[in-house]
């Protein structure tokens, strides 16, 4: 397993790229609070991974964790903005018939179909020929999705784009990152 700086690894045609949640966030949700500093650091790797035609993967469960992400992080700024419960109950039964709700939908799937979709490769990953043995050892660093995502791509060289130090935690995997932590070797 290596670790690279996403601010000096250059991405090559040819190579195979997984993004992480977290990076997708900061690429395509424009109402995050996050560090712009940090934000261009991923934003010059997608531009370069682009221009060198090569291949970032998106799974279905990545797009379901994003969407899930996405709108329970819409739906917090905006219970925040509206002083509205951040309770599940009211995001269920009451937010969820909303306009607000529907537009951050639509927004979403612009955001699939003519965003994320156009410069990634669809990877159908075969739930039964995953295998689970091992992926819940360790408690304390435990992520399911982390460590399957690290077992989705088996006899593949994939470079995983993340700033989760979770993923420091799994072995014999690449990682491309801006987490200092990780860079650094240190485990959380």
């Amino acid at each position: 397993m290596a670790v690279f700086d996403v601010t000096t690894y250059r991405p090559v045609s040819g190579n195979k790229y997984f993004v992480d949640c977290n990076v997708l966030m900061y690429e395509f949700y424009s109402n995050g609070a996050y560090a712009s500093n940090l934000v261009s650091k991923y934003d010059v790797f997608f531009t370069k991974a682009i221009e060198e035609h090569a291949t970032i993967y998106v799974t279905e469960m990545l797009v379901s964790e994003f969407v899930n992400t996405y709108v329970q992080t819409e739906f917090h700024r905006l219970a925040h903005l509206h002083g509205w419960p951040h309770t599940k109950d009211y995001f269920k039964h009451i937010f969820k018939t909303t306009s607000e709700y529907a537009d951050i939908l639509k927004e979403i799937e612009i955001i699939l179909n003519k965003q994320l979709f156009p410069i990634t490769e669809k990877k159908n990953v075969s739930f039964e020929d995953t295998k689970l043995m091992g992926i819940f050892d360790n408690p304390a660093t435990f992520d399911f999705n982390d460590r399957y995502y690290a077992r989705s791509f088996p006899g593949e060289d994939v470079y995983f784009v993340t700033n989760d130090a979770d993923f420091n935690n799994i072995t014999g995997i690449n990682i491309i990152t801006a987490n200092q932590k990780m860079l650094d070797g240190v485990c959380e």
